[in-house]
């Protein structure tokens, strides 16, 4: 039988190409598991990120903040120092902010975090713990280091009358730190400090540039502990568009033993009136207080009244550009674990359109009683 040179050479390259498929097919099968599993620790890696200690030598205490970004409610989360469990919170909070002793010498610090799901958040970071200070000068430690609750905190001045106790200039302290709160938002890591626009000569400058639609940035601060029930958050804020902000969140949360109250108030520019916070039902809950987008260069005054009367956080009133007006609304907190720390938070939130803008704090305080 006779075959044309060209039917044998096509026959030829027909079956090379047959060949080399077929080797094509096998070798990507083989790597599949490979980049899956690839894929999966990417992932894995980016949904818990250890905020602090930032720095690689620390002293002890350790200050141990985590942000996390996971994919279902978190259930649990726990510490650990050189694979052994050091803290464990049943009921989290996010973001994780506590404390933790260490000896000194080189550590691995480990975050672990369990969704809902089953799925196991973790990340860990080397920390170089220095040998600890035998003594300290008290002229500079507050009344929220002074006796009382065990839980341990960073010390920031405050000062006392009897027994009302303020902290001053809150947006001027160290130890702010950015939690993005919905969305992957670029954000400042802390408030700048700016000598203009200012009240008194020196205000914070907070940064929110979202990548998104509805982007927003939390900024929290750890201020001490007490076991003070009567609380008073004040402060000046300007916009520097007012135009493209959703609206801002001003907050004090307060842990007595196992519950948490929060105290948070948004100012909605986009309902048009302020909400406060409903911490056991997890939601927003509308006042008929107006909240109206404030004009270019122009300061707004805020004061927020609350108190913890019978097991509730109790929001009193809200006094807004010099106009007081009762809120009288009161919800149950949450549980974890046990402390008595308190703090502040402010929060920027971002429009449909990912506009930028900055956000000036001044005059930032809190009384408590």
């Amino acid at each position: 039988m006779y075959f044309a040179p060209r039917v044998i050479l096509e026959v030829c390259e027909t079956k090379k190409t047959v060949v080399e498929d077929l080797f094509v097919l096998r070798l990507l099968r083989s790597l599949t598991p490979f980049v899956l599993l690839l894929a999966a620790t990417v992932a894995f890696a980016q949904n818990v990120t250890i905020v602090s200690p930032s720095a690689t030598t620390v002293s002890s205490p350790v200050h141990v903040v985590a942000n996390f970004s996971p994919s279902a409610p978190i259930e649990s989360i726990s510490v650990l120092v050189d694979n052994v469990e050091v803290n464990q919170q049943p009921d989290a909070v996010t973001p994780l902010d506590l404390y933790v002793s260490m000896p000194s010498g080189n550590h691995l610090l480990t975050v672990n975090a369990v969704q809902a799901d089953g799925l196991q958040l973790t990340a860990s970071r080397s920390v170089d713990v220095s040998a600890p200070v035998m003594a300290m000068s008290t002229a500079t430690t507050s009344s929220a280091s002074s006796s009382g609750p065990s839980d341990e905190t960073a010390a920031i001045q405050t000062s006392t009358s009897g027994g009302t106790s303020l902290i001053s200039h809150i947006e001027e302290k160290s130890g702010w730190y950015m939690y993005p709160d919905q969305g992957n938002p670029n954000c400042s890591s802390k408030p700048y400090l700016m000598s203009s626009p200012s009240l008194d000569g020196t205000s914070g400058r907070f940064y929110l540039d979202p990548t998104g639609q509805f982007n927003n940035c939390l900024w929290p601060i750890k201020l001490g502990k007490s076991t003070a029930t009567h609380f008073k958050l004040e402060t000046y804020f300007q916009l520097s568009k007012p135009l493209v902000s959703q609206g801002v969140e001003f907050s004090s949360n307060k842990h007595m033993g196992t519950k948490w109250y929060k105290f948070s108030v948004q100012c909605s520019y986009y309902k048009g009136v302020f909400s406060v916070w409903d911490t056991a039902g997890s939601k927003w809950v509308k006042t008929s207080i107006p909240c109206r987008r404030p004009a270019s260069n122009t300061w707004e005054h805020v004061i927020v009244q609350t108190e913890i009367t019978n097991g509730k956080a109790v929001f009193q009133s809200l006094t807004h550009n010099g106009v007081t007006y009762t809120i009288n609304k009161s919800f149950y907190p949450k549980k974890g674990v046990s402390s008595y720390s308190f703090g502040v938070h402010f929060q920027m939130n971002g429009n449909r359109s990912g506009d930028s803008y900055y956000t000036w704090l001044d005059n930032l305080k809190y009384t408590y009683w």
